[in-house]
């Protein structure tokens, strides 16, 4: 990348800053060109010695150019070249009035401290600006005006130069310490809250720790990836007012937020009501694919207590959750203007059409095979209750794949009702393999209350009446 997105903050910064800076200038340097004139011409007193005419046409000039720098700005004319005209000018008018400028007291050691207050005013002006070079640039010309100065009007007393020479060198590595801190605290920062936008605040510690950087790039790496779509939800909001719409996809987004970041997930986006999720990127475990599961688990009943706290609701939200575990490619991924940490590959694609079968079968979470080889201890143990579904060809596939539902359950007695459930299915859709679609049917059929077991009994009644081709291996080929 050419700029780097701090490198453009700073960029805006620095511009408004430097017209802060031309406005300022103008302004005081008008102020000057009023005074001089009207002392010039004795109409006030407020020096020992009365202005001369260089003095009034020195400050003409300044004050022409320093308008010219106004306009430019003010017309959004920027480049790093006006700011170090800028100060240049500024250090070549100071050497001027402190050589030529007659109200200037010059006698003594007193030249010396003026010398070395004229040195560092322009200095510190030139910190607003934020330019590592800009500050090494000032720098230069503040310890070369200094002894420009003094060198100029050295009456012999070198010594009591050299301190303030010493003075002023540390007075200028404090500065650029200060220009330098101040950079690195907006880029980390900056970091932060970029990393923020999709990681849990745990997640953003241990990178911030570890000095990851936001930079384009991209590593293949294995992860789970969820996926979660609101049912319906154009329906929903054709019934609502706009702002009902957005303070209801608000609250749901902020409570799946939550629990995404409980189980540190990395939110990829939002699309619309949908939500994209990955564990196992950018920091990799290896119990992505259980949080993520039980990540969905906690998503469904959390809407149970979402639907009851929101009853300008005419029907029950429902969500349905995808899940599938692959390599994908991992980083950040953008154009020079921006930039985003996202997954990319053929696995997330499988993700979201995984997502899509939850309205088909009506299941509320699918995972993909993938994803259930990872469960292996907490399914052998029945932690996760899982039941395989179909083995179907998605659209954009050639090849099929095996997908389960993941039962949820929330006491002792539920479970031992879905484990009834999961028992029972699988034995009717072990006639459903053989083609024996009429005890597959009856099967299906005394599992009451399953809109799984519907589904499929509905399927072998079309089966019975256009059974399938003789190759057939059990699979199903989604249409769009």
């Amino acid at each position: 990348m050419k700029n780097s997105v701090i490198d453009n903050i700073l960029r805006e910064r620095a511009f408004k800053n430097e017209r802060t800076v031309a406005i300022v200038r103008l302004g005081i340097f008008s102020f000057h060109l009023f005074i001089d004139t009207f002392a010039y011409l004795g109409l006030i007193e407020y020096t020992e010695i009365r202005p001369e005419l260089r003095t009034v046409l020195m400050d003409c000039f300044v004050f022409l150019v320093s308008g010219i720098f106004v306009i430019l700005l003010i017309n959004k004319f920027y480049h790093d070249s006006i700011k170090f005209l800028a100060i240049t000018f500024d250090y070549s008018i100071i050497a001027v009035m402190l050589v030529f400028e007659p109200t200037i007291p010059k006698g003594g050691q007193l030249i010396y401290w003026v010398a070395l207050v004229a040195s560092i005013f322009p200095f510190l002006l030139n910190l607003l600006r934020y330019s590592k070079s800009g500050v090494i640039y000032s720098s230069v010309l503040s310890v070369s005006l200094f002894i420009g100065v003094t060198t100029y009007y050295n009456n012999g007393d070198a010594e009591n130069i050299i301190p303030m020479l010493l003075n002023l060198v540390l007075l200028l590595l404090i500065g650029y310490s200060i220009t330098a801190a101040s950079r690195k605290m907006m880029e980390e920062a900056n970091t932060k809250r970029m990393m923020e936008r999709y990681l849990p605040p745990q997640l953003v510690d241990e990178l911030y720790k570890k000095n990851v950087n936001i930079e384009p790039g991209g590593v293949v790496r294995k992860v789970t990836i969820l996926f979660s779509d609101i049912r319906s939800f154009t329906t929903i909001s054709e019934r609502l007012d706009a702002n009902s719409v957005v303070s209801i996809l608000n609250a749901y987004l902020s409570v799946m937020t939550e629990i995404i970041f409980r189980f540190k997930g990395t939110i990829d986006k939002f699309i619309g009501d949908a939500i994209m999720t990955v564990f196992g990127a950018p920091i990799q475990n290896d119990d992505d694919a259980i949080r993520a599961v039980k990540t969905a688990i906690f998503m469904q009943e959390a809407m149970k207590s979402f639907n009851l706290s929101h009853s300008e609701l005419n029907e029950p939200i429902e969500i349905g959750i995808g899940i599938h575990t692959g390599e994908v490619v991992a980083g950040n991924i953008g154009s020079e203007k921006r930039i985003d940490y996202t997954v990319i590959g053929d696995n997330v694609n499988l993700s979201s059409r995984i997502e899509s079968l939850t309205k088909i079968y009506k299941c509320p979470i699918l995972i993909s095979s993938a994803t259930y080889d990872e469960l292996h201890t907490e399914i052998s143990t029945n932690q996760i209750l899982a039941r395989e579904v179909d083995t179907v060809i998605v659209k954009g596939k050639t090849s099929s794949i095996k997908i389960y539902e993941v039962m949820c359950f929330l006491n002792e007695e539920e479970k031992s009702l879905k484990l009834q459930w999961k028992q029972d299915f699988e034995n009717a859709l072990a006639f459903y393999k053989q083609r024996e679609f009429e005890k597959a049917m009856f099967a299906f059929d005394r599992i009451k209350k399953d809109p799984l077991s519907e589904f499929y009994r509905d399927r072998c009644k079309e089966f019975l009446k256009n059974p399938p081709e003789k190759n057939w291996d059990g699979s199903f080929a989604v249409t769009p």
